[in-house]
């Protein structure tokens, strides 16, 4: 009779858990992954990270733009140019440096479009809209960091994602010294990139049309 010693049967054990536990691994969730680092050497020293599942099955479009942004590098050195405490973190193209002259059709309830039903809520991601323009997004978004904020904004933006890692660093932004009159803060706050995880899966570039309200476009 041949005795299997007890180094073995661990390995053993050892495997089958292994392979168990890759079985029964969830692949459901598929959705893309942006992250965002921060640059620690500009005037406020705020560096780390942050990362947005983005939610395609809700606003399929709009994460189509966000995704091909983020290849486009429009994300980098992209400067926080909005903080509200406790309340919200906005970034954004600050002078329209970027030079981006696209934008989409928003989709959300108030806007005739029925798929987006995500809450806004703490760490939900919206894009921002010029006053009075539901159709107006060129890429800039914010975080929402509580709940109670959050209630007031359910259709009428685009949820197009939630904050899934870096949320705190989010709360610490949100404090920052800002300007009075537009909320910017003093000291720059400002992305070194964005990368995305795609998860295997490939997304068509955004259904775009021309941006009305670009300085010097139209006169």
């Amino acid at each position: 009779m041949i005795k299997k010693s007890p180094v073995c049967v661990l390995i053993l054990i050892s495997v089958i858990a292994s392979l168990a536990f890759s079985g029964c691994t969830d692949m459901s969730n598929r959705n893309p992954v942006v992250t965002f680092n921060l640059d620690p050497t500009t005037s406020s020293g705020v560096g780390g990270s942050f990362s947005i599942e983005l939610f395609p099955d809700k606003a399929p479009n709009s994460v189509n733009f966000f995704i091909q942004l983020v290849s486009e590098g429009y994300y980098d050195k992209m400067n926080v140019s909005q903080v509200n405490s406790g309340v919200s973190v906005v970034f954004g193209d600050l002078g329209y440096a970027k030079l981006n002259n696209r934008v989409i059709k928003g989709e959300f309830a108030e806007n005739g479009f029925a798929g987006n039903d995500v809450e806004f809520k703490r760490g939900t991601v919206g894009l921002v809209l010029d006053e009075g323009d539901p159709d107006s997004n060129y890429g800039d978004f914010f975080i929402v960091l509580s709940d109670e904020a959050g209630k007031e904004l359910n259709g009428k933006f685009c949820a197009v994602g939630k904050i899934t890692e870096g949320i705190e660093l989010l709360d610490e932004i949100s404090l920052a010294k800002f300007y009075p009159g537009n909320h910017q803060p003093v000291y720059s706050i400002r992305t070194i990139n964005a990368v995305v995880d795609l998860k295997g899966r490939s997304y068509p570039d955004a259904e775009t049309q021309d941006r009305t309200n670009y300085p010097g476009l139209h006169g």
